[in-house]
């Protein structure tokens, strides 16, 4: 299936990438070991998400990624994820949306999926620096760039990941009004799209009346919600039964997660799930629908 947001490329381009001969590009194709599609005159493009699979896995090393639309970084930096978190932190706090494209890239090529990306590398980092904001080592400028160049960064990894089949399950996700944080909702569509589902965001701040109407509309066979803030306890759980209920109606799954979830909050409400982090989440998505 191929997207039109899809960015492809000829058999020379990819082979100057990967430093081969174009005729090695257009053999394997042929031999389908590297997906692509034909024109209407007949020559093969190839889309990136298709590229990066066969180079993970047939360990291949990018040798111009810039041919690419990547950063001329790829494929030269730490395989371990251990190694890759000091760069990483350093990255966002300065700003650099292709130094933080290639390291996630580059944990990819090593065979990490968004999940364990998500949870070992970014959430650590941003924890570090939310922790040196609050400790006024860190001005508040530095980490709200972090996450524009971090949302930046997630819209691009998009394009490298394979685009679902119609025929797969669907989900939403939002965050309730008052709630700004998006990054959680965003990396949480990635798992999602990683794993094969039809996935989407809806965006962060929605209310729970417009977040119903939108299982109602849709018919989503999942619904995620990261909730990182509270402002009325009490007023939250009010209207997340409300929406509980229109889910249960729809047959929506619905998965909570977020710091601002409390044990307290959790006795007092309903879920098909609750994650602490997005291999929580993943599990789920595949214990209940999987995805072959």
């Amino acid at each position: 299936m191929e997207l039109k947001q899809h960015r492809t490329f000829s058999p020379r381009q990819v082979g100057q990438a990967l430093g081969v001969s174009e005729s090695s590009i257009k053999r394997w194709c042929d031999k389908g070991k590297m997906s692509f599609r034909k024109t209407a005159g007949g020559h093969r493009r190839l889309a990136l998400y298709g590229i990066l699979d066969f180079i993970r896995k047939n360990d291949f090393d990018l040798v111009l990624p810039e041919i690419l639309g990547l950063p001329s970084t790829v494929g030269s930096g730490p395989r371990l994820i251990d190694q890759a978190r000091r760069l990483f932190t350093d990255a966002i706090e300065n700003g650099n949306e292709d130094q933080c494209l290639s390291i996630i890239l580059d944990m990819r090529l090593a065979g990490y999926d968004i999940a364990e990306i998500s949870d070992s590398l970014i959430a650590p980092s941003f924890y570090e620096l939310g922790d040196r904001w609050r400790h006024e080592e860190l001005e508040i400028y530095q980490e709200r760039r972090g996450v524009e160049v971090m949302r930046s960064v997630l819209l691009r990894l998009k394009d490298t990941l394979i685009p679902a089949a119609p025929t797969t399950p669907l989900a939403i996700g939002a965050t309730f009004e008052d709630d700004p944080y998006s990054l959680a909702g965003l990396l949480a569509e990635l798992v999602l799209l990683e794993m094969g589902w039809q996935a989407r965001f809806l965006g962060s701040e929605l209310p729970s009346d417009t977040i119903a109407q939108a299982v109602q509309d849709i018919n989503p066979r999942m619904l995620w919600l990261s909730v990182s803030t509270l402002t009325d306890t009490e007023d939250f759980i009010c209207k997340y039964r409300r929406l509980y209920d229109i889910c249960l109606s729809q047959r929506c799954a619905v998965v909570l997660g977020g710091r601002a979830i409390s044990e307290s909050i959790r006795q007092q409400i309903q879920y098909a799930s609750f994650g602490d982090n997005l291999k929580h989440l993943r599990a789920f998505a595949k214990s209940q629908y999987l995805v072959e």
